[in-house]
């Protein structure tokens, strides 16, 4: 291959050929013509219809764009019945194997009566009454799924939490006691068959804690990402969401 070509080869293969172990790698690698990703501020008059949203109980409603907000935001409504909830997917595009990540940006206005999840998940909106079913103990309605999830009907930890083919995995719950009415970001990363790490940053981007769990989901099975708010009591219940993003490698070598 002529050497002007490779030069201006956007992979991340060439980019490892040129930069060897730089850290600066792993942030440019998102640019790389073999990194799909999906990132949305939410600016605009209307959701674009990429998305699937579900929501149930009184005075619930779907995720919207909340109008006059700065850099863009949609909210999701659980409304103000105990266990009316909303839920935001994508579509079925991502893979443990690919080694795909999740990460958004959100406020949660009260948790002492409230559930959310975020992560990846085996069936789109509409299907599951959120990934997790009860988090003490724990158990799933998603056969295959990792989240970080708050349920105040057990605890007032952030847990990372797994299922990989119907086997539950063991959960690991962040030390980090979450403010409400606070923005963070919360992410979720999957390596194949292996592990998962969970991660929790500031408002301004900065980690404060990260986690990790073992044998926690099927390499291969297609998921999407996932975010879930639901009340655990008839108060009313939303989730402000600031920004998201998901990505991951086209195939499974680079």
């Amino acid at each position: 291959m002529p050497l002007e070509l490779l030069e201006t080869l956007n992979t991340s293969r060439n980019l490892k050929r040129k930069m060897g172990t730089s850290h600066a790698q792993d942030f440019l690698e998102l640019q790389a013509w073999n990194i799909p990703s999906f990132e949305d501020e939410f600016q605009g008059d209307t959701l674009s219809g990429t998305y699937q949203s579900t929501a149930s109980g009184a005075n619930s409603v779907a995720a919207a764009i909340s109008t006059g907000v700065v850099n863009g935001a949609i909210l999701l409504d659980a409304g103000d019945a105990d266990n009316g909830r909303c839920d935001l997917s994508l579509g079925l595009h991502y893979q443990a194997q690919l080694n795909c990540v999740y990460v958004a940006r959100f406020v949660i206005p009260t948790l002492t009566t409230r559930k959310f999840e975020i992560g990846f998940t085996d069936v789109i909106s509409g299907t599951d009454a959120g990934a997790v079913a009860t988090k003490a103990t724990p158990t799933f309605t998603a056969d295959d799924a990792v989240v970080l999830v708050y349920d105040s009907d057990d605890d007032t930890n952030l847990t990372l939490a797994g299922v990989k083919a119907t086997a539950v995995a063991t959960e690991a719950d962040f030390d980090f006691t979450l403010v409400a009415g606070t923005y963070y970001y919360f992410g979720v990363a999957l390596f194949g068959d292996d592990n998962a790490r969970g991660f929790l940053l500031d408002a301004n981007g900065a980690l404060i804690e990260e986690q990790i769990i073992e044998d926690c989901i099927t390499g291969s099975t297609l998921l999407t990402p996932w975010l879930f708010v639901q009340n655990r009591a008839g108060n009313a219940g939303t989730m402000t969401v600031d920004w998201h993003t998901a990505y991951q490698r086209r195939t499974t070598t680079i």
